[in-house]
């Protein structure tokens, strides 16, 4: 107060510092408790729902230092660049394979191998963010979080060869050799309580997780860090060297996820994927969810503890299928129970996030050209010609999988809608396919209900189940959905549509064999004719084109753009945030429950191996390729990669069964990363570039005057100038 004229005597401020010392001493302390007690009751309740034995603990709080460290790389690639890191568990795992490969196969000491792990772990993620995400700075928070995806698709195609180099079988490698592997403490009965390989992954974890504490809190680097992840812009404005703490950020990223693999891998044996598996990262997307994105140590904690409710669950299950279904309902209640944020910042980074590219239609004063008239018209006789005509020439037996290619079509527009229109991630899609199937497809083999009602209850399943998944949502704009859907598709995957379960007890067909019957339609159409059907699936298809093209285009549609641009902006005009999301949400699941429908009656059958996440993370990422801005793109993106799953394995099988393995890792991963590198907007992006060159030069022709079309080729993109950073 003394630039007022007021001075505190020296007695009053030591008094007053002193309170806040121990109102911030008392703090600390009450969360200590609060945890400790929260930790108690958890092992607790561990212990009376599936059973709790000295070996059990110390084995599950081993596999729950994985995840702790998955999430604290989460949280810290979050911090400053506000997008969930799907490559967290991948960014150091090609280093630290290497490094345990070198003791398996070339029996070199595992101590000696430990600084490949540490250096390869920190210049993994280094080059990463340097080569590939820095590509992407100026890209919307969306484009960044599928090139993240990208990433760690990159990474599984490397990580799919690195074994076999070092003359290993890719899925057969042995676990590894350490100094101290023979060390072991024996309870009474000689069972082994704790053993050395334990004691060293708890010692590496803590040291990592602590140590990163540390450095945030008492290094210059680490303070920018923290700093840059409240508002990048701002934090660059005042001299904050911006782009070197992202690196650094990725770098310790790498480090913690091969430091993960090097120290667990003597536990749990070499991982055969270089992602560390999508059951992975959804554990450690758990442990950073709860600790909202923000606490290193709470991410550790919930780690932990996730690893001891999966390993007591498989010993009392014998699988992890009850344990991975379980993370669905600890994200929702994580999220749900998390304030409504009302930071300007953290709206402007919600808005960056949802950003995607718009492309318009042909301009109206050059519609009715003839050129452009023609133009469309060969076009669509063109699609309709290879779309009616394939089922002629086709064999018989690939009828089956060109069935396919409509049915994900129309998958491919629910995603168009809610990640495109309404800007929220979905990662489990094929989550709200299996639901409508097993809802409708039960049915059907257990009462021969009729068609139409079938496809009925599918569109209403879809609908209901995608606006619950929804609400967390609603309440936090950006990221939350892929979390909430991609622990949506592991609980379907693995528990909806799991006969072991009571719910998939009563949800699938009573036996396994095949016993859904195509129906007789109009007494005319006779759907077990594999062309009929077919042509079923493509009239459906067509109808779900254009209902979404007819929604974009009505005052819907156009609220919802809105919505995902600029949600202050939008509740400015009276549009319902909740409504129209929610609205969105539930177009967008009841055209999954018109596939999930048509895909039952495909298989005679409701499958659950074919509704897993990997086939929604893959469809997600192939409209990210044909542009999730456009629906015909999107669609027509979906569709091809879907027919070079089928099919391209008949071309290429003379290069053998490796190749065909990685060929999805590779259309998903680098193709996907150089793509979108090229055209941020997708393919769509380049075609309507293309298509508005071409309108230019006919306007010039007819001597037609389009503002728009003027008005884009003198606009000139400059870069803005950046400020002097502190050294």
């Amino acid at each position: 107060m003394s630039g007022y004229g007021l001075a505190l005597p020296p007695a009053v401020g030591d008094v007053a510092g002193r309170v806040l010392s121990a109102a911030s001493s008392n703090r600390t302390l009450a969360t200590i408790i609060r945890r400790t007690v929260a930790s108690l009751l958890f092992i607790l309740l561990i212990r009376e729902t599936f059973g709790l034995t000295p070996f059990l603990f110390v084995n599950g709080i081993a596999l729950g230092a994985l995840y702790g460290i998955v999430g604290v790389a989460l949280v810290l690639t979050y911090r400053t660049s506000r997008i969930i890191n799907f490559a967290a568990a991948a960014v150091g795992a090609v280093p630290g394979i290497t490094a345990v490969l070198l003791a398996t196969a070339d029996h070199v000491n595992y101590l000696l191998t430990m600084p490949i792990a540490i250096v390869g772990g920190l210049l993994s993620g280094a080059l990463t963010e340097v080569f590939v995400l820095r590509r992407f700075k100026t890209a919307s928070r969306l484009i960044v979080t599928v090139v993240s995806i990208g990433i760690a698709q990159s990474f599984a195609a490397l990580g799919f060869f690195i074994p076999v180099w070092f003359g290993e079988k890719a899925t057969g490698v042995p676990k590894v050799a350490t100094p101290w592997q023979n060390l072991q403490y024996h309870n009474g009965r000689g069972e082994p309580i704790l053993t050395g390989n334990q004691v060293f992954a708890f010692g590496v974890v803590l040291i990592l997780t602590f140590g990163l504490m540390l450095f945030l809190k008492r290094t210059r680097l680490g303070i920018a860090l923290r700093a840059s992840s409240e508002n990048t812009d701002r934090a660059a404005l005042l001299g904050v060297p911006v782009n070197r703490v992202n690196t650094v950020a990725w770098a310790l990223a790498g480090l913690l996820s091969s430091m993960a693999i090097f120290a667990l891998a003597p536990l749990y044996g070499v991982p055969s994927d270089a992602t560390l598996g999508y059951t992975t990262l959804l554990y450690g997307l758990a442990a950073a969810v709860v600790a909202r994105m923000e606490n290193l140590g709470l991410a550790l904690l919930m780690g932990l503890g996730i690893g001891l409710l999966i390993d007591t669950s498989v010993a009392n299950t014998g699988s992890n299928n009850l344990a991975s279904a379980l993370m669905l309902p600890v994200i929702l209640v994580a999220l749900l129970s998390q304030r409504r944020s009302r930071s300007r910042a953290i709206d402007a980074n919600a808005s960056s996030w949802q950003t995607v590219a718009v492309f318009r239609p042909i301009p109206v004063e050059l519609r009715s050209l003839p050129e452009v008239q023609r133009m469309r018209t060969a076009l669509f006789v063109l699609v309709a010609a290879v779309a009616i005509g394939l089922p002629y020439v086709v064999t018989a037996p690939t009828l089956p999988g060109l069935q396919l290619l409509p049915i994900t079509g129309i998958i491919a527009v629910s995603l168009v809608i809610l990640t495109g229109w309404a800007g929220q991630i979905s990662l489990g899609q094929y989550g709200l396919v299996g639901v409508a199937a097993a809802a409708s497809g039960g049915l059907v083999a257990n009462h021969n209900i009729d068609f139409f009602a079938a496809m009925g209850i599918g569109i209403a399943t879809g609908a209901l189940t995608a606006v619950i998944i929804g609400l967390p949502a609603v309440r936090i704009q950006g990221l939350y959905l892929a979390v909430t859907t991609l622990a949506f598709g592991y609980t379907v995957q693995n528990y909806v549509l799991n006969s072991h379960f009571w719910v998939g007890r009563h949800l699938l067909p009573n036996t396994l064999a095949a016993n859904i019957k195509r129906p007789l339609l109009y007494g005319k159409f006779d759907l077990e004719n594999e062309r009929a059907f077919y042509f079923l699936c493509l009239g459906f298809l067509v109808l779900a084109l254009a209902a979404a093209a007819s929604f974009r285009r009505q005052h819907s549609g156009r609220m919802l753009i809105a919505l995902r641009d600029n949600q202050r902006a939008a509740a400015s005009y009276s549009i319902s945030p909740v409504r129209t999301r929610l609205s969105a949400f539930a177009i967008s699941g009841a055209f999954a429950g018109v596939a999930g429908v048509l895909f039952a009656y495909l298989q005679h059958n409701v499958i659950p191996g074919n509704y897993d996440v990997f086939s929604s993370i893959a469809v997600f990422l192939a409209a990210a390729v044909g542009g999730l801005g456009s629906l015909a793109f999107g669609t027509l993106s979906v569709i091809a990669f879907e027919a070079t799953i089928l099919f391209g394995p008949m071309a290429w099988h003379h290069l053998g069964h490796t190749f065909s393995s990685v060929v999805p890792l590779l259309l998903t991963g680098p193709l996907l990363i150089l793509n979108l590198y090229a055209n941020p907007g997708g393919l769509a992006g380049w075609a309507f570039q293309e298509r508005d060159k071409w309108l230019r030069r006919l306007a010039h022709r007819h001597n037609v005057h389009v503002p728009s079309l003027v008005a884009d080729s003198l606009v000139e993109e400059e870069p803005m100038p950046q400020p002097e950073l502190v050294k």
